[in-house]
């Protein structure tokens, strides 16, 4: 074999490598994050997590809410806001159909919870399912060089998480969904003071942006893993408070 045939056989092997170690090294991210959250098993265990804790919404004038959320992967999400004074609201998310106090909702409505639910579960889509995951490159935030990878929801949506390949942990999201006219809005969480509950591993602060701007933050006191999902917690007129 000539020279120029070596150099060419070469060059098409590394060609060749290249897609099998980035999908070698793409599956070693996301095994860190799935360790890093408590394993897979641990997991598939949680059936479902109760969070209670504060909400500040920039929307309500900086006002903090006293928040209740409870989810139940696949796709199911509550959500229950009291502000001072007795305002609030529920949102509830059961699959496909949604809820607003009490009313279904559609379109962005129903999109914004959908991605919520998404970006709660994805440890365990990591684990479970990491053929949705697909790799979107290295990023740099905050002075951190991270790897980002996306998952498409279907519908429209989509979901990237971009983890620190040293700790496992997810610091940063970005939810995507389209808007009438051909316009897209970006939900982006960034997620920091993360602690163990019985073994797993969750963020106790999130920051909120949509489309850039900051719309508020979440700060957890507790965070329980329930045995079941409470009853009627993800049906309209359900409620949030519905014990094991």
């Amino acid at each position: 074999m000539s020279k120029p045939q070596v150099a060419a056989a070469a060059a098409l092997a590394l060609c060749l490598a290249a897609p099998a170690r980035g999908a070698d090294d793409l599956s070693r991210v996301l095994r860190r994050c799935v360790d890093a959250y408590g394993g897979a098993q641990a997991l598939k265990r949680a059936v479902a997590v109760r969070e209670t804790g504060h909400v500040t919404s920039v929307m309500r004038g900086n006002a903090a809410g006293a928040l209740v959320r409870t989810f139940a992967p696949p796709g199911r999400l509550r959500v229950d806001i009291t502000y001072p004074g007795g305002k609030g609201e529920a949102r509830v998310l059961d699959g496909a159909a949604g809820w607003r106090e009490g009313e279904k909702v559609e379109g962005m409505q129903l999109a914004a919870m959908v991605l919520q639910a998404a970006r709660l579960e994805l440890p365990r889509v990591f684990a479970e399912a990491p053929d949705r995951v697909a790799d979107a490159g290295p990023v740099e935030r905050g002075g951190k060089k991270l790897r980002a990878v996306a998952v498409d929801l279907g519908n429209g949506l989509s979901l990237t998480a971009e983890i620190d390949p040293e700790s496992g942990q997810v610091l940063h999201t970005t939810g995507a969904g389209a808007l009438p006219g051909g316009m897209r809005i970006y939900f982006d969480t960034d997620y920091s003071d993360f602690r163990k509950v019985n073994g797993l591993l969750f963020a106790f602060k999130e920051e909120n942006l949509a489309n850039g701007v900051r719309t508020g933050e979440t700060l957890l006191d507790q965070v329980e893993i329930l045995p079941a999902a409470p009853a009627n917690a993800f049906k309209p007129g359900g409620s949030a408070s519905s014990r094991i």
